[in-house]
């Protein structure tokens, strides 16, 4: 199924399309856009030059190859929470997410973004047109950068959210890193949304822009429907932890069976299992005291205090 409802959350996982392991679609037609959930990702395509623009729906699982002819990967070879299909798109210019139906005109709830394996292994390696990030001693302060800002009420909000898909400008060169997991960005904070903006920066440009390859993935969008929930009597449903900060044991209450993940705050996973509806007790002796997010699909992730 390519639409999970959860009580006023409607979660766009493009699953809809049926693609399996290893396959892409690059063309939406005769409809504008890949639609999933109450959200239409724009896609061009010219059977004429094989040629599109805007964003693809992918199932490819290729970590390894570099290079432009892996161009429909994510690095993590694999969608969101353990699905196996997501949205890639080639944003060198701004590229937009709308929304649909009974999302159009409210707040979002968030969704997951990561890097495709062309653009990881070009930051990490270098490539004929972009270099390693890093440079050669490693100290070169290097990012790569996706901006979202929203469309509402006819005009672009200044507001906006920075999600660094790479970042090497740390003081403490063991803290740069190359995004290679899903990372849960929470939209929230922009209100009420018509559509997203999208665009990406890079540290490494030339004459003709930026040089780090333009590509990034998403998947699990979430937008609210809350209002039309509401008309059918529903409630919202929550990850609910019982108690906060933890220790070696995290107890959660969770609406239906599925995966649930722990994961830091940058989005590197530390645990995952699959759990069933209803109360759960999961162990997690000698984690680091800290900040940490519990995921669950169609519901916003948990902040979890670890002590």
């Amino acid at each position: 199924m390519g639409l999970v409802s959860l009580s006023g959350q409607t979660v766009a996982t493009f699953e809809n399309f049926g693609l399996k392991p290893g396959q892409h679609l690059n063309n939406a037609a005769p409809d504008p856009g890949f639609r999933s959930g109450l959200v239409e990702l724009p896609n061009f395509y010219d059977p004429e030059f094989q040629y599109w623009s805007g964003w693809a729906i992918s199932a490819d699982t290729n970590t390894t190859t570099p290079g432009f002819t892996n161009q429909y990967s994510s690095i993590v070879g694999q969608g969101a929470l353990g699905t196996s299909t997501y949205g890639i798109t080639y944003a060198y210019d701004p590229i937009v997410v709308r929304l649909r139906g009974a999302a159009l005109g409210k707040p979002m709830i968030g969704m997951y973004v990561t890097n495709s394996t062309y653009t990881y292994y070009s930051m990490r390696d270098g490539d004929a047109f972009a270099k390693k990030f890093g440079g050669e001693t490693g100290n070169d302060p290097d990012f790569f950068r996706l901006t979202i800002k929203k469309y509402s009420g006819g005009s672009i909000d200044d507001d906006s959210i920075d999600v660094y898909l790479a970042d090497y400008r740390f003081a403490d060169p063991s803290r740069d890193y190359i995004l290679k997991d899903w990372r849960y960005v929470d939209l929230s904070v922009l209100g009420e949304v018509d559509s997203l903006v999208l665009s990406l920066a890079s540290s490494d440009n030339g004459i003709f822009g930026m040089n780090t390859p333009a590509y990034f993935c998403a998947d699990e969008i979430s937008t609210d429907n809350l209002l039309a929930a509401s008309a059918l009597g529903q409630t919202t449903s929550e990850i609910r932890l019982l108690m906060n900060p933890v220790g070696d044991e995290i107890f959660v209450e969770v609406p239906s069976s599925g995966r649930m993940r722990l994961t830091t705050l940058n989005g590197q996973p530390v645990w995952s299992g699959e759990v069933a509806a209803g109360l759960q007790r999961l162990s997690t002796p000698g984690l680091p005291s800290g900040i940490y997010l519990l995921h669950f699909r169609g519901c916003r992730p948990a902040r979890v205090v670890v002590r």
